[in-house]
């Protein structure tokens, strides 16, 4: 292992902008190109002054809805929680397929793992990397990643709220279940993920691996980092249905795209037309004749099931948005993503 912090990182533009262009050649997808995100100073230290409350996406059960909720925002990070974190962290390569720069960097921190169990972090990141690298279209774009580690030594094995929500561990990134009363729900403190993460030489995806065989995790969609990523997404380390969680998150970190599912809002949607590549106020026969969002699929079939066409439902509306398909990794996990969904993720 070797040690690095964010003074070692170069500022650079950012790669999401690379891959999406490299899938836009393969796939003649203009979506793709369209959704990307522009570079970002990937300063490590979190801005002084944020929102009161974050946004979270959970998943209650393995082939279900996802929900959203809100809970407190974490604190800002006192002095000696500064001093622990600067002199922790190391960092691991764990798939290299190039530079920094011209590639796609993903970055997992583990939690709950003491200093002796930091392998045991290592071969975890392995295994959830090899099962979300085996999802479409990640698959086919596997030498587009690097994927690092990066150590956050705990006092204690495991996470608060496991198996019982009176559990309490001592852990560096303080992940816990039972997050605002919601079992699955789980949480970090996403001050201390953004310290972590800044260490790593880049970090366009951040996934923390709490250590638990729980089934469980969270979307934090409205973090926008400093360091550069959008988004965290939590994951058990040793579940085997926890991955599904993360690749639904890359769907929005990366890809752009919006949930599929109608929850959380009533009625029919009437605002403009969605900037997300999956979401559409037009009809089949309108995106054809207009030349719009995912017309170049329909009528195709979808790995997901069925053809493309414009189901109605999504952005959490019953009515008024249509979707690519009935039934993506986009509305319900333990699916594939959807054609459309497959050029921008």
């Amino acid at each position: 292992m070797h040690r690095r912090t964010s003074k070692d990182t170069p500022r650079r533009l950012s790669i999401r902008t690379a891959v999406s262009a490299a899938l836009a050649t393969v796939t003649l997808a203009a979506t793709a190109t369209a959704a990307t995100a522009q570079g970002a100073d990937r300063s490590p230290s979190p801005a002084p002054h944020g929102p009161s409350t974050q946004q979270v996406e959970y998943f209650t059960e393995p082939g279900g809805h996802p929900r959203h909720t809100t809970v407190p925002a974490s604190p800002p990070l006192s002095p000696a929680e500064k001093t622990a974190i600067a002199g922790d962290g190391d960092v691991t390569s764990i798939v290299q397929n190039g530079p920094v720069g011209t590639k796609l960097d993903v970055v997992f921190v583990g939690d709950g793992y003491t200093a002796a169990q930091q392998e045991d972090f290592h071969a975890d990141v392995r295994a959830k990397w090899a099962k979300m690298s085996a999802v479409e279209p990640y698959a086919s774009y596997a030498g587009l990643f690097n994927v690092w580690a990066v150590d956050a030594v705990s006092h204690e094995s495991g996470v608060s709220g496991d198996p019982t929500q009176d559990v309490v561990r001592d852990t560096a990134l303080d992940s816990a279940f039972f997050c605002d009363g919601t079992e699955r729900l789980l949480c970090v403190d996403t001050g201390k993920v953004e310290s972590y993460a800044a260490k790593a030489p880049a970090a366009d995806l951040v996934v923390v691996l709490g250590n638990s065989t729980k089934y469980g995790g969270a979307g934090y969609n409205d973090v926008s980092s400093q360091v550069g990523y959008d988004g965290i997404a939590t994951a058990s380390s040793d579940n085997d249905r926890s991955d599904q969680i993360a690749v639904h998150e890359t769907g929005h970190s990366l890809g752009k795209l919006a949930d599929e599912y109608a929850y959380g809002e009533s009625g029919t949607y009437s605002g403009p037309e969605p900037a997300e590549a999956n979401l559409t106020t037009l009809s089949a026969d309108q995106m054809t004749a207009q030349r719009q969002k995912w017309y170049r699929w329909i009528g195709q079939e979808s790995p997901d099931g069925g053809a493309v066409g414009a189901f109605e439902g999504g952005g959490y509306y019953e009515y008024g948005l249509n979707r690519p398909t009935d039934n993506s990794i986009m509305r319900t996990l333990g699916r594939e993503f959807n054609l459309p969904g497959r050029a921008s993720a």
